[in-house]
């Protein structure tokens, strides 16, 4: 029969690399992100009544175009390879046993990229690929409004509603590096009277850099951020210049602040808020205590920065942060 007498033909087993490229650049389609660059464990943001958005627990394989390539490459090679069996069993006159087993084995391997990130499902409804750009926080000028907690200390809390995210732009695709693991800090101040005197620090590790793809984070951790030369990078606040009250439980605020990155230092603007949550709200987060929930945003230029010699290498000309803060208060 054709059939069988196909299956006996060295050339056989591209077909299920041909299979697997199809099903690879179906599952890309569909994903609709257009990443070059496969992620085994994507990250996506969903909203939360308390965060804004919070990291998704569901973490799909994303297909990129490079896996796609890799899989064209091996149907290439197995093509080459039908050819180099069908020459030697013609010359030997006997069948090439073991190397027609070996293209079997690879071609078949192939099909476990597409069935992975088809069995991984979709991403979570109402997912976003990159943390959802606040609107802009007005805050004109003078101190309004205040916040129904204790004065005090106040220390950044390891939780899920921490992190900073910076949202980049290069190499034709864009992502966010996004820092959670390693992040501390202190916030000073009177939630009652923020007209008296305050300060505000946080420290991140720059080695905690995760742009949801393991050799980009490395890349940007050794070749961007150089984390053993500048382990941590720091924000500091010594004052708010503006206050107003968003809600009975919130202030929108802005503030002048001070980065500390690579070695350099830049004045810029924060503007965001900070939530008193309730009890159901605490609840929902998992937390106790006296609690203070921070959203914040500003930019760096990148020409000012240490990465100005890679300038190029971004789409934009700045890097857009937000920082999430669970803060707990500690005492007086």
């Amino acid at each position: 029969m054709p059939a069988r007498r196909f299956t006996r033909s060295p050339f056989a087993p591209v077909l299920l690399p041909v299979a697997a490229l199809i099903a690879s650049l179906v599952r890309w389609s569909l994903q609709g992100s257009h990443n070059l660059y496969t992620a085994f464990e994507k990250r996506f943001y969903v909203p939360d009544p308390d965060l804004g958005w919070r990291v998704s627990t569901q973490h799909p394989i994303w297909l990129g175009l490079e896996v796609c390539a890799v899989i064209l490459a091996l149907a290439l090679a197995l093509t080459v390879a039908g050819f180099l069996v069908r020459r030697r069993e013609r010359v030997r006159g006997v069948r090439s046993t073991i190397l027609r087993a070996g293209s079997w084995a690879l071609a078949i391997s192939s099909l476990a990229i597409p069935a992975a990130a088809f069995a991984s499902g979709p991403g979570p409804l109402h997912g976003r690929d990159s943390l959802p750009a606040k609107s802009a926080v007005l805050v004109e000028t003078g101190i309004e409004g205040s916040l129904d907690a204790p004065q005090g200390n106040y220390a950044v809390v390891k939780h899920r509603g921490t992190s900073v995210t910076a949202h980049l732009s290069a190499g034709g695709e864009a992502f966010d590096a996004r820092f959670a693991d390693d992040i501390t800090g202190t916030w000073h101040g009177n939630p009652h009277d923020l007209t008296r005197p305050m300060s505000a620090d946080i420290s991140l590790a720059t080695r905690g850099v995760d742009t949801g793809i393991g050799e980009r984070s490395k890349h940007a951790r050794e070749g961007y951020l150089h984390a053993d030369q500048f382990p941590r990078i720091s924000v500091a606040i010594d004052r708010v210049t503006a206050t107003r009250p968003t809600s009975e439980n919130e202030l929108a605020f802005r503030a002048p602040a001070t980065v500390h990155l690579m070695g350099k230092t830049h004045a810029v603007e924060i503007t965001g808020t900070m939530q008193k949550p309730d009890a159901t709200a605490l609840e929902r987060l998992g937390l106790d205590g006296s609690i203070l929930l921070v959203q914040a945003d500003f930019a760096l230029v990148i020409k000012e920065t240490a990465l100005a010699p890679d300038a190029h290498d971004f789409d934009g000309d700045r890097i857009p942060i937000h920082v999430s803060l669970v803060l707990r208060h500690t005492g007086d």
